[in-house]
Order: structure tokens, then C-alpha cells, then sequence
């Protein structure tokens, strides 16, 4: 069953930019093409795109789903310890981010306690203060 992209995306829930974007970036394989040189699309390129989709739901780089894409097609034994270390560095990144966002949140209540809205003092203002500090 052969579809043409705008079949392709809607089945995938994409946009056609994007299966062009992912065929440049090739996370997909180039589709063969009609006579009248319109692009042909199969179940496999389906099966990809949902993949590089699910992929991209969990907030994997290009880089890596590339990677984790071919390691899909391999049973070689490096291949597939490669996916495992991607995700544990993926896995890394995101603690590494919820700590961040931690430090960010506890910087902005100390600056939040500085200021009670319209109570000022003379025009002041402890949180303007604070981030004009040198």
C-alpha cells in the first residue's frame, strides 16, 4: 500500500515539512517516485515516522534518534549497548535539568520574598533591588 506524503502525514500526525525535513536530515529513506515524480511512500516509511515521532515525544535529539533508527535494523550486540548508553545519558540530561529548574524556582522565591506587591517601602522595591545588584 503506497501512499504520497500528505497521506503519509496524516497517518502519522505530522506535517509534510517534517517527513521532508526528517528525509533531508535522512532519519527517513528517500521514497521512490512515479513517473509524474510524485514522492511514494510505504508501511516502512510509516513504521520510521512514528518511531522518529516517539522518539521526538521523549525530547531525543536528531543526533540520537538517527542512532537509536539504526540500531533498529542491527542485532549486533555494540549497536544495541550504544541505545542503552543513549538512554542513560538522555536520562542524565533530564535529572541534570530538573535540578536547574529546582535552583531557578528556589532563586525566584528568594526574590518573590523581597517584594509583597503593594507594600513598598517609600517606593522601593527588595526584588527590583536584588536584581539590579551588582
Amino acid at each position: 500500500v503506497f501512499m504520497r506524503i500528505s497521506e503519509l502525514a496524516k497517518k502519522a500526525g505530522c506535517t509534510v515539512e517534517s517527513i521532508r525535513f526528517y528525509e533531508n536530515h535522512d532519519l527517513i529513506p528517500r521514497p521512490p517516485r512515479t513517473d509524474s515524480n510524485y514522492r511514494i511512500y510505504g508501511p516502512a516509511h510509516l513504521a520510521r515516522l512514528l518511531f522518529i515521532r516517539h522518539c521526538r515525544s521523549l525530547d531525543l535529539s536528531l543526533s540520537e534518534i538517527k542512532t537509536l533508527a539504526d540500531v533498529v535494523e542491527s542485532t549486533q550486540k555494540d549497536e544495541l549497548i550504544r541505545a542503552h548508553h543513549i538512554v542513560e545519558e538522555h536520562l542524565k540530561a533530564i535529572d541534570q535539568k530538573i535540578q536547574d529548574l529546582y535552583n531557578l524556582r528556589d532563586q525566584l522565591n528568594r526574590l518573590h520574598s523581597r517584594c509583597h506587591g503593594e507594600d513598598h517601602d517609600h517606593g522601593r522595591c527588595g526584588l527590583i533591588e536584588e536584581l539590579t545588584k551588582e
